[in-house]
């Protein structure tokens, strides 16, 4: 007996390990060629936290505050949103270097882990460990949502847990058992809450089928089954509180929690359209942001799907308690307002329903059942839904061509959707030899071994429709490039002080992407204290106060080093700027930046930002930490403008002259770089690797005071004649306050990567010490020992007051909710045991 269920078990991952292995060797992606992933999400964020959670694990230094996080964050919502996987562990047998080769073998383990899950919920459903279970696992393991997204890898263990949570909601019916169901949630919502939430609903809907089809809700007891059922979910729910209160508490501070009420209003999602989605190719990875929903789960589960509808040996009841399960989920993807709602009621921002896998899996759980049914001996069965299958295909990329005509006809732009003809026969061929296989299957069983081989092509093919649009990088220039900048970054960490920070601008890693890489997360990725970041999880506050400071934003997700200035640079305590240029590094360095701390004037505390005015922003900043009204920013004096249009744009010449010594800037909000041309006294300026498509601070260069400067921008913009457009900073007067802040600095003497920054500081008169540290809760403040009040400032950095004399300052972070989401999720586990022993002696007490 336990040979049969090894092999069973064994033989499902074996074969879903031999297709992926296929797809990725067809590819050439590592460990079976050169290629990696370093596309999307993967290789511009994952990759990032997967390092960072490997260094962590390998040094044993696990600490939940991230100075490389922009300005600095709390590392714990990355961890629950990113990292929580318990896959990742084996991320210790890899190297920094070999992250990428990682990734893709936690993949493959992933979609192999997948079929296992769902060969025990077959098992468990249909009581049956049939070799036949394996072409269901397969088509669930591939499915259109596994294809489509199989590199945000952190999803792929929620479509592990869902057979498991199925599972879980039978026992609690049929056995009046609750552990599994309870540990399925609990662990779903742990390795993912965002897809373990979308877990928690599909489990009433099943609880509601499985109690349909077991006629629960005509029984005697059913008040009490439904109850134990929402004790353990609720339990389970309030069990997860470690990771679900400070993680909550954290998303609060990005722009996640924003409301639109176009969200919620009861739209169609999608129209006949997306019947393509049913066959080969219906997603492309270009179309990976916005596409129809993915729902391909081969030709074979289509028709036994279409077949369970069609037969007479299926009942009434069963088929009306299957419309009532995928209905529910259909509609959850259709109707704008309960997609909202499936997706924690925020639109996606990309990669759209991301609940679909739900469908697919309820999809081939029906198929099997008509499996079990028999209606593969009904020949008349098979051939309608083998023609229905076929005419779905053709109605769905009918509407695909026919859509854009109609659009244009209608007087509106003419648009573009992207099929292709060759996957749209592939699919009819592949539907009517699956039609095909399945009425030969009723004279000989040998044709399993065909039906089963057709599955695996359809994934394969399915797969590589997605693959084929996508370009792979360079694992083996990956390693070289990140040695080399590794090796740079910890020189210039190393002989720099604990309370700088450090730029890099452009990267050696960029020509081992196959799409540009803007390096926003290069200090996570490296372990040094920087500006930048890319993240679901990016605190808002700090994104509106860097924006208004000059720094790039291309969305609420995105904060770049990008539109700094000298200002910025010593407010930031920015030390270093690390930048290839040719086949080397270069280094820059700024002697004169202050550290993350030092002493400011008490104006500081009245100061308050001003949105779209980043030079005049940064003038009143220094203005209020010198405590003075000294001119910085110094507006050019404008003699003339000419206008003219060059094709579709408006060319502007500007004749200035520059007010001081000093490096000219140019702001203008919004304003689209990456469309518009400026030129210097006849130089083209370079505004940066980095498409900037919105507002950012653009240095013009150093000029000397009564410099004569002609400036010419093509945009299409409408620009006019404006002095603050064009500002030098007064260098000299702007040294002499630098200096000073450098001497009033906080001396850092500790390692910032043990949430805990620790200093020293003399303090000559009563002042508040600015820290360029985002303010938080979580932060507690101690000088001398004696806890003190940590003050907000600048929108979003920190203060304390400091008393005249020499001061050890000692800043601790714990992340907030943590303790309580412990304390709660300790009392819920308590609780639950008690629950298990209630119930169990309750239930003895009936037996008796």
């Amino acid at each position: 007996m336990a040979k049969r269920y090894v092999r069973y078990y064994s033989g499902t991952f074996i074969i879903n390990l031999i297709i992926i292995s296929i797809i990725f060797a067809c590819t050439g992606l590592v460990p079976f060629g050169s290629n990696n992933f370093l596309s999307s999400d993967l290789g511009t964020q994952y990759l990032t936290f997967l390092t960072e959670l490997r260094r962590q694990i390998v040094s044993g230094n696990l600490h939940l505050y991230l100075f490389s996080q922009s300005l600095g964050d709390n590392f714990f919502p990355v961890m629950s949103y990113y990292l929580l996987s318990p896959f990742n562990l084996l991320l210790v047998f890899f190297s920094a270097r070999n992250i990428p080769i990682a990734a893709d073998i936690l993949i493959m383990i992933k979609i192999s882990t997948m079929g296992v899950t769902m060969a025990f919920f077959l098992k468990e459903y249909f009581q049956e460990r049939s070799a036949a279970n394996w072409i269901f696992t397969i088509a669930y393991s591939f499915c259109g949502f596994v294809a489509s997204y199989f590199y945000d890898l952190m999803w792929l263990d929620a479509l592990i847990m869902l057979p498991l949570v199925a599972v879980g909601v039978m026992r609690v019916i049929k056995h009046h058992q609750y552990v599994l169901y309870y540990f399925s949630i609990l662990f779903s919502i742990i390795f993912n809450y965002y897809l373990g939430y979308m877990l928690c609903i599909f489990s009433v809907c099943f609880f509601i089928y499985i109690g349909l089809e077991d006629n629960l809700f005509h029984q005697q007891d059913k008040w009490l089954v439904i109850r134990r059922y929402l004790i353990s979910s609720v339990l389970a729910g309030l069990s997860s509180a470690v990771v679900l209160l400070p993680t909550l508490i954290g998303m609060l501070k990005t722009a996640k929690t924003s409301f639109n009420i176009l969200n919620y209003l009861p739209s169609a999602r999608f129209g006949l359209e997306a019947l393509t989605q049913l066959g080969i190719g219906g997603n492309s990875f270009d179309q990976r942001l916005e596409h129809g929903p993915s729902v391909f789960m081969t030709s074979t589960i289509l028709i036994l799907l279409l077949s369970y509808y069609l037969s007479s040996r299926v009942s009434n009841r069963d088929k009306q308690n299957s419309v009532f399960l995928l209905g529910i989920l259909l509609i959850s993807m259709f109707v704008t307002t309960f997609n909202t709602m499936w997706h924690m009621f925020q639109n996606p921002a990309g990669f759209p329903f991301r609940n679909s896998f739900i469908f697919s899996f309820a999809c081939i759980f029906i198929a099997r059942k008509a499996w079990q049914s028999g209606v593969v001996n009904e020949l008349d069965v098979i051939t309608k839904a083998t023609c229905i299958a076929g005419i779905l295909i053709c109605l769905g990329y009918l509407t695909e061509w026919l859509l854009p005509k109609i659009i244009e006809k209608l007087g509106f732009d003419s648009i573009s959707l992207n099929y292709s003809i060759d996957y749209f026969w592939l699919s009819l061929v592949c539907i009517i030899l699956s039609g095909l296989t399945l009425l030969l299957l009723n004279r000989n069983k040998n044709f399993l071994l065909i039906l089963f081989l057709m599955v695996g092509f359809e994934v394969i093919a399915n797969f590589n429709s997605v693959m084929a649009t996508a370009d792979f990088g360079n694992q083996a220039i990956y390693q070289n490039e990140f040695d080399r900048e590794n090796t740079i970054l910890k020189e210039v960490k190393d002989r720099s002080n604990l309370g700088h920070r450090i730029i890099v601008s452009k990267s050696g890693l960029n020509k081992a992407f196959p799409e540009k890489y803007n390096n926003y997360n290069d200090p996570i990725l490296f372990n040094i204290n920087g500006l930048s970041l890319y993240s679901s999880t990016l605190n808002q506050n700090t994104l509106e106060m860097m924006k208004n400071l000059g720094y790039f934003s291309l969305n609420v997700r995105r904060i770049s080093y990008y539109g700094g200035t000298k200002l910025t640079n010593a407010l930031l305590g920015v030390y270093y700027r690390v930048r290839q240029w040719g086949s080397h590094y270069h280094v820059e360095e700024n002697y004169k930046a202050p550290t993350l701390g030092f002493l400011a004037d008490n104006n500081i505390y009245d100061f308050k930002m001003r949105s779209g005015q980043a030079l005049s922003n940064q003038e009143r900043l220094w203005q209020a930490l010198n405590g003075n009204s000294t001119e910085y920013f110094k507006n050019s004096l404008l003699t003339s403008m000419q206008q003219s249009v060059i094709g579709n744009q408006k060319l502007y010449t500007y004749q200035l002259t520059t007010r001081t010594t000093g490096p000219l800037y140019f702001y203008v909000t919004p304003f689209n770089y990456d469309k518009s041309k400026i030129y210097v006294n006849g130089k083209r300026i370079k505004t940066s690797s980095i498409n900037v498509y919105k507002a950012a601070t653009l240095y013009l260069g150093n000029f000397k005071r009564n410099k004569q400067v002609e400036i010419r921008i093509l945009t299409n913009k409408t620009l006019g004649l404006n002095p603050r457009y064009f500002q030098s900073l007064d260098q000299s007067k702007f040294d002499l306050s630098v200096d000073n802040f450098k001497r009033r600095s906080l001396n850092i003497k500790s390692d910032l990567n043990h949430d805990t920054v620790r200093g020293s500081i003399n303090v000559d008169q009563d002042a508040p010490l600015l820290l360029s540290i985002p303010y938080d809760d979580g932060w507690s403040a101690y000088v001398d020992g004696k806890k003190v009040k940590i003050n907000k400032v600048v929108s979003n950095l920190m203060a304390i007051d400091l008393k005249k004399g020499q001061h050890n300052v000692v800043l601790n972070y714990q992340v907030p909710g943590l303790k309580l989401g412990w304390l709660v999720s300790a009392v819920a586990v308590i609780l639950f045991i008690s629950f298990i022993l209630i119930v169990r002696s309750k239930d003895k007490l009936r037996d008796i």
